[in-house]
């Protein structure tokens, strides 16, 4: 059947048609668990990430990436939880098993010992990353399996200090950004205090009636780790862990005079925090302090379940990742999550740019002459802005006024013959005809 002509001479396509794009949409759309960032989303996140980099770079923490592909064994041998269902695993033409990267620590940490960054940099190593990463999750509002973390470190580090200094940075914040939060904190103690306490804990879910009430999750993993049970958001396991025993009684004397440094710290800083014995992360390398970012409603209730990010000290993964004994402590932060409540707070982040120009044409030669007069104000340094593949004065005028540009330069035919350029005020709506070879000057003198 051959297909119809609009008036506009653009075909107009049958029933049959539109069914088959309908079809091959559906197969290029999105993966599940992925999103797309466009407009404000991503000049938010681009805000929030700009501000963090600047943050840590203020206190004297030095930027790195690391692939996005590393050796599937080192995220392996470090999860609480069974990795061979959160990891995407890739095996190589060479066999080698590699994986997306699941966390920005590990691969930090191996980059540390890989370039001998202990002995080339000042210690303790201050380190941070941005990028994405992968999980195969159960998907949940605001919970995606690939998303964007940024990290920091502090490699090299045994005193509460390092905790501290990553807790306020982003206590800090959410306070600069407008997000209310309230720290959570508990501490793990070393690997023998958490031995007994385990034992302790697999002995509480076991008394009568307490087993039957766990999900099914947590049966599984109440042998394997009782402390995984602490972590459980199911209501039934929540309450369970209500009247468990506190890993804090198990604390030895090391353990809880670095806990009590930290809490004096957190008093000293004005830091809003609660101690939570509940709190044990999601992975098996913490010791000592542990810590979560959980944002307040406007209700006055704390969202346990929307975590900014947390983190917490690890100094046996250091030598277990490195083969040498280094402290270190580090915290991780949830993009698309701090995204998410900025935009449920109605929050906008990224700012305006400042004395912003927009410059429109009105034909063909105009368009190659506002490329010179574009790349001449650029080069002098102006923050200016243009649509050159538009044809409509007005089109651009609304792209004008969207960027919240303080001047619209307008150059037509008339002008393009006399050498001059027009001159419109946003704001005001003034216009004024200006000779091109004096534009940098007056435009200097406008926005100064």
């Amino acid at each position: 059947m051959p297909k119809t002509m609009k008036k506009n001479n653009e075909p107009q396509l049958s029933k049959k048609d539109v069914g088959l794009r309908s079809r091959a949409l559906k197969d290029v759309s999105r993966a599940l668990g992925t999103k797309d960032l466009l407009g404000d989303d991503f000049s938010n996140l681009e805000a929030v990430k700009m501000s963090l980099i600047d943050f840590f770079k203020r206190y004297g923490f030095t930027e790195m990436e690391t692939p996005i592909l590393e050796k599937a064994e080192m995220f392996k041998n470090n999860f609480r939880r069974d990795a061979s269902k959160e990891l995407y695993e890739i095996t190589s033409d060479k066999g080698e098993k590699l994986a997306l990267r699941s966390e920005l620590t590990q691969g930090i940490i191996r980059a540390f010992f890989e370039h001998d960054l202990i002995n080339s940099m000042p210690q303790p190593t201050r380190l941070f990353s941005v990028g994405p990463v992968f999980r195969q999750e159960k998907l949940q509002s605001s919970r995606y399996r690939q998303f964007t973390q940024i990290n920091a470190e502090i490699l090299g580090e045994n005193k509460a200090v390092a905790e501290a200094l990553l807790i306020y940075t982003m206590f800090s914040l959410c306070k600069e950004w407008g997000l209310d939060i309230e720290v959570q904190i508990n501490s793990l103690g070393k690997s023998e205090c958490q031995k007994e306490y385990k034992t302790r804990l697999n002995a509480y879910y076991k008394e009568r009636g307490n087993r039957a009430k766990l999900c099914n999750e947590c049966k599984k993993l109440l042998a394997k780790d009782p402390l995984a049970l602490l972590d459980c958001t199911e209501k039934e396991c929540m309450g369970l862990a209500e009247g468990a025993p506190q890993i804090v009684d198990f604390l030895d004397e090391e353990s809880r005079d670095h806990f009590s440094k930290l809490v004096e710290y957190l008093d000293e800083l004005e830091v809003k925090y609660n101690f939570n014995p509940r709190l044990v992360r999601g992975l098996n390398y913490y010791n000592d302090a542990v810590f979560e970012f959980w944002p307040i409603a406007d209700n006055g209730q704390v969202q346990y379940k929307y975590a900014l990010g947390g983190g917490g000290r690890y100094d046996k993964l250091i030598e277990k990742i490195g083969g040498q004994d280094v402290p270190a402590v580090g915290m991780a932060l949830g993009m698309e999550r701090i995204l998410y409540k900025l935009k449920d707070k109605g929050l906008i982040l990224f700012p305006q740019p400042e004395n912003l120009i927009f410059l429109a044409q009105l034909s063909e030669q105009a368009k190659l002459k506002s490329m010179q007069i574009f790349e001449d104000l650029r080069r002098e340094g102006f923050n200016i802005r243009n649509s050159f593949a538009a044809n409509s004065l007005k089109k651009q005028l609304e792209e004008a006024k969207q960027l919240q540009a303080r001047v619209c330069l307008i150059l037509g035919k008339k002008e393009l013959s006399d050498d001059t350029i027009l001159l419109r005020d946003m704001d005001s709506g003034v216009q004024e005809i200006v000779p091109q070879k004096k534009l940098i000057k007056d435009l200097q003198k406008k926005l100064n």
